[in-house]
């Protein structure tokens, strides 16, 4: 639902209330209604016999008014899931009235009473119980004043001695507008209530949406932080394979250097220690080379071939000390385990 629909009241079927949640809201504001509509009924009944000291006027006060409490009891007893009882209420506001009316012999303040009852009807929000209320009065008015009006003498309306249709019509109206007024205002009440009604149940309901997605957000938070602590577990084993790598690069490299010290110990020995023996050999040969005409054959061909390989085993060294110059190895120290060799590697 959106939140302009629920500043200007206007429900889905979700949030419109149900027929039993309807019933609950009229069952509270019945029972309010009762409470204050029956202390009214005592109040008129004991007011009856108040002012029947006036005229002497005490059977009616009882007789009329213990009927009039019979009738509203009765009928709130036999039927107590209904609300008849309500429109008996507004009828037997109305008897009251006339009551007040006959027993202070017209006095116009007793008319007050109706405009009292219908007042205090609207506390029903059920505006049809007004039709009960004015249509008992008008009855009452039409009936009462034209017996006055005729010469009935225990028949009382109005203090004035005559009563025109002129008066008697203004004075119907305004009643029928005060009962109108009222009737309207129990209507509008009761929308209203209906209403705050329903944005109850859609605060509860919102609320109750917003729990949940509370209780999401926390999950959600909490695999988060479970994810972050994976997340830093992972990071820390990287910094601990990272430092173990570091370490294993390094030894992997001093096991290099070490092997380049041999290679370069190795090579330092073929290119430049091997060469003394070869060049001796190479000068024997040479010297062999001026005494041949001594040698016998044999020892000829072994001239031969002990050249030949000085010869071969000089190219070799000769290739062995260009490759070592090729690689940036000129000038190696006389030990090629020295520091100097390994901070180069």
């Amino acid at each position: 639902m959106s939140t302009s629909a629920f500043y200007t009241g206007k429900m889905s079927g979700s949030q419109a209330l149900s027929e039993s949640e309807l019933k609950e809201i009229k069952k509270d504001i019945f029972l309010f209604a009762d409470k204050v509509n029956e202390g009214l009924l005592f109040a008129m009944f004991i007011f009856g016999i108040f002012i029947a000291f006036f005229y002497d006027t005490w059977l009616v006060a009882f007789a009329v008014g213990s009927l009039c409490l019979a009738a509203y009891y009765i009928s709130k007893k036999m039927l107590p899931e209904s609300d008849i009882y309500q429109y008996v209420l507004s009828g037997v506001s109305a008897i009251f009235a006339a009551q007040f009316i006959y027993q202070m012999h017209g006095m116009a303040e007793m008319h007050f009473w109706v405009f009292i009852c219908s007042t205090i009807l609207i506390i029903y929000q059920n505006w049809k119980l007004q039709i009960p209320l004015i249509a008992i009065v008008v009855v009452h008015h039409a009936s009462f004043a034209y017996l006055q009006f005729v010469g009935y003498k225990e028949i009382y309306f109005t203090q004035l001695d005559y009563m025109d249709l002129t008066t008697f019509i203004f004075h119907g109206v305004l009643a029928a507008c005060v009962c109108a007024v009222a009737a309207y205002w129990s209507h509008i009440i009761y929308k209203r209530t209906v209403q705050d009604a329903e944005n109850l149940k859609l605060q509860l309901l919102l609320k109750t949406e917003l729990q949940e997605k509370n209780e999401e957000l926390t999950a959600s938070e909490e695999e988060l932080r479970a994810s972050q602590e994976e997340l830093m577990a992972s990071q820390e084993e990287l910094t601990q394979i990272n430092e173990n790598l570091n370490d294993l690069v390094k030894e992997r490299t001093l096991t290099i250097i070490d092997q380049n010290k041999k290679f370069v110990h190795h090579a330092f020995i073929n290119a430049h220690k091997v060469r003394s023996p070869l060049a001796r050999i190479q000068g024997l040969v040479n010297l062999l080379s001026y005494e041949t005409h001594r040698l016998s054959d044999d020892a000829l061909e072994i001239h031969r071939l002990l050249k030949a390989s000085s010869i071969e085993l000089d190219d070799i060294l000769h290739e062995v000390k260009v490759n070592l110059d090729a690689a940036e190895y000129k000038g190696l120290p006389e030990d090629p385990f020295s520091d100097d060799l390994v901070k180069q590697a």
